[in-house]
């Protein structure tokens, strides 16, 4: 796991040198504490910048890696899995290191550009053919490595593993791309390819971009999550295969040569993870959990008892109601772009703690978009009793008397109706927290966007349910959850591993048909039959909390003061985002719209401390109240 910036200059581009990659490298320290190295070609057209976290092959596989013929030369963020098995299939090529990017250089000798489809792992790839002047950058099936790009008015193309690496580099200058703000709004983060900023891209999950020497550019897809043709089991034994595979994942994923522990929530996912991986250890695995002072629930004791069945070195941290006041600002700037998920600073938090402890965790994302795990999959009770009433009635009568008092209100019956009509409208719908009618709230005046998870709803050929579990598969998990856990793990130095996302687990978990996926029409009903023979009974009937943060009780006291200061500012206000008259209508209900308050501030912080205050090779270190004295 590490990080990586450099430039590339087609023979048709200006070879300007006004790029510092060093300076790009020490805004992404904390992804590769443990050595950095630096590159450029003899003609100064490819340089490249690298920052290393020791996981495998401590002592030799520093970067770049240099192909012996002197061809080719490779940097990589992240971990290729399955590299004992490459390095035995590719057993004749000249290996200089005994660890698992190098690998990737012996696939791509023999299979030429089908090596990409050898490789089991999360990773970013920057791989530079050094005599034919061409590079190809690569990012993992499932997005968990993030990987950034943008084209120079020159011609050159910037890479990194990190947006402020770019700016810190001298590559781009920082402006925010004002037609996202409403796709941020919509979805909450903004879908890629695209960044809030304006011309910096993200290479999609699954994706190569190619680089030629005189400056022609070709993205390709070279893998989608699909359902395989036909699954050639029974009913009872697709989770057994399930099982089986996923076991495998994580005997593949617990390779390192550094000590792993696990994120142990008190849900089921993380709880299947602890246990397959506590019977492949030798030593007690380390786990944390996170409970929040002022929420009404704790899902610690529920851990506790997964943490007791197996014999972890567990322990347990508490998040004060000051740690948004703390933290926010830091986290903000190694997030880099807005995310609106409130589990963002627990995330950091555990994140902290377990860089005391290891260098790698097992983290269970990817569980809930494959075994259906939101009830915005299935339509909901409300809704179909509802459209039961006739729809003129509905339309004449009920939505124009409720839309009196409550837009809001008709909004959500009017989404009923795009269940079958509508699927990826509806999944969106029960996605966002800004709603049409929220944002006319607010007054942001920006056009409405069209939902990202209709544009992949609509590509699924298959089952209503499972095209909705691609849909966010493509977007909220890759855009959100893998950004989420990429940014709070390196913050800290830790890397963070996704069994539930290894290619083959994903292609089958994807071609169980829905009836079994949910079976006693119970949701993720197939997940929880393969649990009962791991995790305990209480864990298995748990109602579904999520990682959530006691937001309300957050948004109160000088916190809440900080942030109304932030967002009613001129400077803020000036960007045309919202209203002052608009903010105040949310601000003066904390209780009741904190989560759109998080939402905003959140963007604003990103623009402040990018955009206003330049901070780009360390974080601002100090709190929110601090951050808001110095606006």
């Amino acid at each position: 796991m590490c990080g990586f910036v450099g430039v590339f200059s087609p023979f048709s581009a200006i070879n300007k040198s006004e790029i510092n990659i060093r300076a790009g490298i020490e805004a992404i320290r904390h992804r590769g504490p443990d050595g950095d190295s630096f590159f450029e070609s003899t003609n100064g057209r490819f340089k490249i910048g690298f920052c290393r976290l020791s996981i495998i092959d401590i002592k030799s596989s520093a970067q770049p890696i240099f192909q012996k013929d002197g061809q080719r030369l490779i940097v990589g963020n992240g971990e290729i899995y399955n590299y004992i098995e490459l390095r035995e299939k590719y057993n004749s090529y000249s290996y200089q290191t005994a660890g698992d990017i190098e690998t990737v250089l012996a696939a791509l000798s023999v299979e030429g550009d089908d090596f990409i489809h050898k490789l089991s792992g999360m990773f970013a790839l920057s791989i530079y053919n050094i005599r034919e002047h061409r590079l190809l950058l690569a990012r993992d099936h499932a997005g968990v490595k993030p990987l950034f790009w943008t084209k120079r008015p020159d011609g050159s193309i910037g890479f990194a593993s990190e947006i402020k690496a770019l700016f810190s580099a001298g590559i781009v200058v920082p402006r925010i791309n004002n037609d996202q703000v409403a796709s941020y709004l919509a979805h909450g983060y903004v879908p890629a390819p695209d960044t809030i900023f304006e011309n910096i891209n993200k290479l999609q999950p699954g994706h190569t971009l190619q680089l030629r020497d005189r400056g022609f550019i070709k993205i390709k897809r070279y893998w989608m999550p699909h359902k395989l043709k036909k699954i050639k089991l029974q009913p009872g034994e697709i989770g057994e295969c399930l099982l089986e595979k996923l076991s495998h994942s994580v005997f593949q994923q617990l390779r390192s040569d550094v000590p792993v522990g696990a994120l142990l929530s008190g849900g089921i996912d993380s709880g299947i993870l602890v246990s397959l991986a506590a019977k492949y250890v030798d030593t007690p695995l380390k786990t944390l959990t996170v409970e929040f002072e002022g929420a009404n629930y704790n899902e610690a004791p529920l851990a506790r008892l997964v943490a007791d069945m197996y014999g972890t070195n567990h322990e347990e941290i508490t998040v004060d109601l000051k740690a948004p006041d703390n933290l926010l600002p830091d986290v903000i700037w190694h997030l880099g772009e807005p995310l609106n998920d409130a589990a963002l600073i627990p995330n950091y938090i555990v994140e902290y703690y377990m860089s005391k402890h290891v260098k790698v965790a097992l983290n269970g994302s990817g569980g809930d978009e494959l075994f259906a795990g939101y009830s915005r999959y299935s339509q909901l009770p409300i809704e179909k009793r509802y459209l039961r009433f006739p729809e003129k009635l509905r339309k004449n009568v009920i939505e124009p008397i409720i839309g009196t008092f409550s837009p809001h209100t008709v909004w959500k019956l009017k989404r009923a109706e795009k269940f079958f009509l509508d699927g990826g409208g509806y999944l969106h719908d029960h996605s966002t927290q800004f709603s049409g009618d929220m944002r006319y709230m607010i007054g942001n005046k920006q056009q409405n966007i069209s939902a990202k998870q209709k544009q992949f709803f609509d590509e699924f050929i298959g089952e209503r349910e499972t095209a909705a579990l691609y849909a966010d598969f493509n977007t909220y998990l890759p855009d959100d959850l893998l950004i989420l856990l990429d940014s709070t793990s390196m913050a800290f130095g830790v890397e963070g591993r996704v069994p539930f996302l290894d290619r083959e687990f994903v292609e089958l978990a994807l071609s169980v048909p829905a009836d079994i996926r949910n079976m006693g029409y119970i949701n993720k009903g197939l997940e929880k039959t393969i649990a009962k023979k791991l995790l305990p009974y209480e864990i298995i009937n748990a109602p579904k909390q999520g990682f959530l943060s006691p937001m309300q009780a957050w948004m109160d006291g000088e916190f809440l003061k900080s942030v109304k200061t932030i967002l009613t500012r001129p400077d803020c206000l000036a960007r045309g985002w919202w209203t002052y008259s608009g903010i105040l209508k949310i601000l003066s209900k904390p209780k009741k719209y904190g989560f759109h308050i998080y939402t905003l501030l959140v963007l604003e912080l990103i623009a402040t401390i990018f955009v206003d205050l330049k901070y780009f090779n360390s974080s601002p270190g100090i709190s929110l109240k601090e951050l808001e004295k110095n606006l």
